[in-house]
């Protein structure tokens, strides 16, 4: 059974939000994939991590990543780098606030990270990100914060945690044109369906159970496309 090691953040972790709280889902894409492709991922994401952390994660597991027996390195970051300290924007809506990673930093830490897996002999696969409720995200991020305070900092706008967010999705796909490396668009199969939120925990941003479900079938899809299989595959 070939091994592929993986890197990101809590939606690669499996994490879901359910009754106020955060768990790792039994039915994440990666199990689902896990059965499909008849592999093991080697799963390094990390809740909250950001591509800079992701980055210490990797340079700890180099050895890992060079014993692997796939071909494959599958990366999912963005969704904490585009993030802001909210508490921080609450308590002075009027300051500049920078997000968790800028642009320039999250673009020149992910090229490095792709290339060092390239020299190790492996493949880098990106993962878009999934899309974002920017209601729901809204009623999270300013829970026992100031809202009017947040909506002051956002220009009354909250469509712009969505487009802040598409900002560095948008990223992810020029990292993987500038560096030749697959990038498997996780993004439009949520796109496609008329009330994508029905797919989203109730926080905004994490994928539910069948949001994870729809992961797997954009990632089998981008397999059969491009007529990548597993010995252990089933037919």
């Amino acid at each position: 059974m070939e091994t592929i090691t993986a890197f990101g953040d809590s939606v690669l972790k499996g994490v879901i939000y359910e009754d106020d709280h955060y768990k790792i889902s039994d039915a994440s894409f990666q199990k689902i994939c896990e059965e499909s492709f008849g592999i093991t991922i080697e799963n390094r994401a990390k809740f909250g991590s950001t591509i800079t952390k992701g980055e210490t994660i990797f340079e700890r597991n180099l050895d890992m990543i060079r014993n692997s027996s796939g071909p494959y390195v599958v990366l999912e970051f963005g969704g904490n780098d585009c993030d802001f300290n909210w508490k921080e924007v609450s308590e002075d809506p009027d300051a500049e606030h920078l997000p968790m990673s800028t642009i320039e930093n999250f673009t020149s830490t992910y090229t490095c990270i792709i290339q060092e897996i390239k020299k190790l002999g492996k493949t880098p696969v990106l993962l878009s990100l999934p899309p974002i409720d920017s209601a729901r995200y809204f009623r999270h991020i300013s829970k026992g914060l100031s809202g009017d305070n947040i909506m002051r900092w956002m220009r009354n706008d909250r469509q712009y945690i969505t487009n802040w967010h598409e900002r560095y999705n948008i990223e992810i796909f020029k990292l993987a044109i500038a560096n030749e490396v697959p990038v498997v668009d996780i993004t439009s199969i949520f796109l496609e369906k008329k009330n994508y939120s029905y797919y989203l925990c109730e926080d905004g941003i994490h994928p539910n159970v069948k949001g994870h479900k729809l992961i797997a079938e954009a990632i089998k899809t981008h397999a059969k496309k491009n007529n990548i299989s597993f010995p252990g595959q089933n037919s």
